[in-house]
C-alpha cells in the first residue's frame, strides 16, 4: 500500500515538474514576446515619418485595414550621404489585395522619364532631390494613375549596416563582376557567379552595379529585389530572433515610413497569405537620349511606351479595386501637357 502511495506520489511530483518546466517556458515566452513587442514598438517610433499630404489621388479613397482594404506602398532605396540630399536609387511599388490573395510589385527604372507635378520634364530619382517623399509620392501616383496609401524609405548606405546585422545573406549571382566606389571601401568588390554569402558592403555593391550587367536597368532590379527578399527572410528567421535588439539599432537610423504599429499588426493579421503570390510587372518603354533645358545636355532616359503604360495603370486600378480610367486626348507622357491634362475616369 506504501509502495503505491510512493508511486502515486513520485508520479505526481514528475507532473509537476513539467507543468512547472512548461509554465517557466511560457513565462519565458511571454517576456521575450512582450520585449520583442517594446522593442518593435520604440523602433517603429524611431522610424516613424511624416503623414503623406492629401493628394487628387489618395484623397478620394481612404482604405481602413481592418476591412481588408486593398492598399499600396511606395519602396524607396535612397542614395543619401551626410550633406548631400540625395536621390532615388531604387523605386518599387507594391500593390496588395487579400481578396485575391495576391501582390503586385512594379519596379520603377530611376532614369524613367515623367512630367513632375510642376510640368517639367525630368527622371523621377529627381523628384525625390527636389521634393523629398511628398513630391516623389505626387510623381509616381500621376504617372500610375493609383493612391499612393503608404511609404518605406530606407537609405542604401544604411543597407551594408542591416546586413552585418543578419550575418550576411545569401544570393544566387547571375554572374561574375567587379564593383567600384561602394560606401568607400578601397579597391574593387568582386561577386562570383552563383550561390554565395555577402556581407553588407558586397549586398550593396550586387545590388547596385548596373552597366556591366547585359540587362541593364533591368537586370540591376531583379537584383535589388533579391536582396530586398533575402533580408526580409533573414530578418524573420529564428535565427534572427535573438538579434532583434541589434538589427533595429542597425535600420533605426536608416529608415523612415508612415506605417504605425497598428496597420502592422493588422498587415500581419488581414494581409499575410497574399504575400505567397507575387506578381512581378514592368514598364516597358525605350532607352533614348534627349535634351533636357535643365541640364543643358541630352540626357539617357528611359521612355514608356504610353499604350502599355495604360495597361498598366488599368491593371494597378484593377488590383486595388479602383474604377478603370480612359486617357485624355492629350498624351500624359507629352512634355506639352499641363498640370490640367489629366486622366477622366469612367463612372
Amino acid at each position: 500500500m506504501r509502495s503505491d502511495q510512493l508511486k502515486v506520489q513520485k508520479k505526481k511530483k514528475r507532473v509537476y515538474s513539467v507543468l512547472l518546466i512548461l509554465a517557466i517556458l511560457i513565462l519565458a515566452g511571454s517576456v521575450y514576446a512582450t520585449y520583442l513587442f517594446l522593442s518593435a514598438n520604440d523602433f517603429l517610433n524611431s522610424i516613424q515619418g511624416d503623414d503623406l499630404p492629401e493628394t487628387s489621388m489618395n484623397a478620394e479613397e481612404k482604405i481602413v485595414l481592418t476591412n481588408k482594404d486593398p492598399f499600396s506602398v511606395l519602396l524607396l532605396g535612397v542614395d543619401k550621404r551626410p550633406g548631400d540630399v540625395g536621390r532615388s536609387d531604387s523605386i518599387m511599388v507594391a500593390t496588395i489585395n487579400p481578396e485575391t490573395e495576391d501582390v503586385r510589385l512594379l519596379s520603377i527604372p530611376r532614369d524613367t522619364r515623367v512630367t513632375l507635378p510642376s510640368g517639367k520634364i525630368d527622371k523621377i530619382n529627381a523628384s525625390y532631390a527636389y521634393g523629398g517623399i511628398p513630391l516623389t509620392v505626387e510623381t509616381v501616383e500621376n504617372l500610375l494613375q493609383i493612391p499612393i496609401h503608404y511609404y518605406a524609405q530606407i537609405n542604401m548606405q544604411g543597407l551594408v549596416v542591416l546586413v552585418d546585422a543578419l550575418g550576411g545573406i545569401t544570393v544566387d549571382s547571375p554572374l561574375e563582376f567587379d564593383v567600384q566606389d561602394i560606401n568607400d571601401v578601397e579597391g574593387k568588390i568582386h561577386i562570383d557567379k552563383g550561390l554565395q554569402k555577402l556581407n553588407g558592403d558586397q549586398a550593396l555593391g550586387y545590388a547596385r552595379m548596373r552597366y556591366e550587367d547585359p540587362q541593364g536597368d533591368w537586370g540591376r532590379q531583379k537584383r535589388q529585389r533579391e536582396v530586398v527578399t533575402e533580408i526580409i527572410d533573414e530578418t524573420i528567421s529564428i535565427n534572427s530572433l535573438t538579434n532583434f535588439s541589434k538589427i533595429f539599432k542597425a535600420v533605426g537610423p536608416n529608415v523612415t515610413t508612415n506605417f504605425n504599429s497598428r496597420d502592422l499588426w493588422a498587415i500581419a493579421t488581414n494581409y499575410s497569405t497574399a504575400a505567397n503570390n507575387i506578381k512581378t510587372l514592368q514598364l516597358e518603354g525605350e532607352e533614348v537620349y534627349e535634351y533636357f533645358p535643365s541640364y543643358g545636355q541630352d540626357v539617357f532616359v528611359w521612355k514608356l511606351e504610353e499604350n502599355k503604360l495604360v495597361q498598366l495603370q488599368q491593371e494597378l486600378r484593377g488590383h486595388l479595386n479602383l474604377d478603370q480610367i480612359t486617357q485624355s486626348n492629350s498624351s500624359s507622357l507629352d512634355s506639352t501637357n499641363s498640370l490640367e491634362a489629366r486622366s477622366e475616369y469612367i463612372p
